[in-house]
């Protein structure tokens, strides 16, 4: 049984949280870079926040169940098909469907209620729900990666994975959305 030591914890965690919060900053360079856009649609503000956070704790469950598996053995660090892995990458993908459709659903509303067309609803409401599955995806790719590769260097994918993730997480959140937003047009 492994004994967490608390300078393990913190010679693995420190530098990468440092890391973290200066890469999530990225994110915030690029919502305002497009301040023109937002002001614009003021909607798009409001997707920032579902896609990220959706993202981010879709990504960082996948993250935490894979760091278990490879303590335990049920899963290696290889990608090869593994029965473990796959179940869990497409537990992941199916909830995240299923949720970005629901906030689709809803950014929908808003749109119609907002005053915005039918047909302009609807291409918000299918822009926000491909962003986030593109998103997801890259997250997705970049959690398997990184507890795989931080497992195998003999680092806790506990210190690691979650909060990287949710730096790319918060990047790939907000560049997808505002690639949909260019594609759709404010």
């Amino acid at each position: 049984m492994t004994v967490y030591r608390i300078k393990q914890i913190l010679l693995e965690s420190y530098p990468v949280l440092v890391l973290c919060a200066t890469v999530s900053l990225a994110a915030g360079f690029l919502l305002d870079a497009s301040t023109a856009e937002i002001r614009r649609l003021p909607l798009i503000l409001m997707m920032v926040p579902p896609i990220n956070g959706i993202n981010n704790n879709i990504c960082s469950i996948l993250g935490a169940r894979l760091a278990s598996a490879l303590h335990m053995g049920t899963v290696e660090p290889r990608f090869k098909r593994q029965r473990v892995l796959s179940g869990n990458i497409h537990a992941s993908w199916l909830m995240s469907m299923g949720v970005f459709w629901f906030m689709g659903a809803i950014f929908f509303a808003i749109a119609y209620m907002s005053g915005l067309g039918f047909g302009s609803s609807l291409m918000w409401m299918f822009g926000f729900f491909f962003a986030s599955m593109i998103a997801i995806a890259v997250t997705m790719l970049c959690t398997v990666v990184l507890a795989f590769v931080s497992f195998a260097r003999g680092l806790d994918p506990d210190n690691v994975v979650i909060p990287v993730v949710t730096s790319i997480g918060d990047i790939s959140g907000v560049a997808c959305l505002l690639i949909m937003v260019k594609i759709i047009g404010v």
